[in-house]
């Protein structure tokens, strides 16, 4: 072989090595500091089962951590939204913070550490003063980041129709 090409064939060899190695950084820079973990998080009314036990129905919130890493689960959040917010006019939007049932054996704790694949649930009890008489847009989970994980609107949506087939709605902060 030529000089020339042996010389063409390094410089093409060391192009590649510096190309992969760079993209090799920037994903590690990426998964590592810019990457959060993810919560999917659902809503649904249920009861509790245990052996001769069965409850009356309660609004279950699950959150399953979806990975990379660990996630502190905080707080349960709520909000209704108005349609205008895309439009960058966030005057009628409404948020609050539920309490969850502190009380109940079959309840997670908050601020609760899930590790990869881990869930919690948090039971509160189905009465007319349950925080979905009010019609949220979205509920969810606050996590250590201060970002709110919104359940799922098919969830939502589900828990809502089965609530207000027994319960009527009330205005927000009734």
């Amino acid at each position: 072989m030529k000089p020339e090409t042996i010389g063409i064939i390094a410089v093409t060899v060391s192009a590649f090595s510096l190309l992969i190695s760079g993209l090799s950084l920037g994903w590690n820079i990426y998964r590592d500091v810019l990457l959060k973990p993810r919560l999917k998080v659902r809503v649904s009314i249920s009861f509790i089962k245990h052996g001769e036990y069965e409850s009356e129905n309660y609004i279950f919130i699950y959150a399953t951590n979806h990975g990379p890493g660990e996630i502190v689960c905080n707080s349960i959040a709520m909000a209704k939204l108005s349609i205008l917010r895309f439009l960058g006019i966030n005057w009628f939007n409404k948020y609050a913070h539920v309490m969850y049932d502190y009380t109940n054996q079959y309840s997670s704790e908050l601020p609760k550490k899930l590790g990869i694949g881990e869930t919690i649930q948090l039971p509160i009890p189905c009465s007319q003063d349950a925080y979905l008489s009010v019609n949220p847009t979205h509920v969810g989970i606050m996590d250590s980041y201060d970002k709110c994980h919104w359940a799922s609107k098919t969830s939502l949506k589900g828990a809502k129709r089965s609530y207000f087939k027994k319960f009527q709605k009330r205005p927000w902060g009734a």
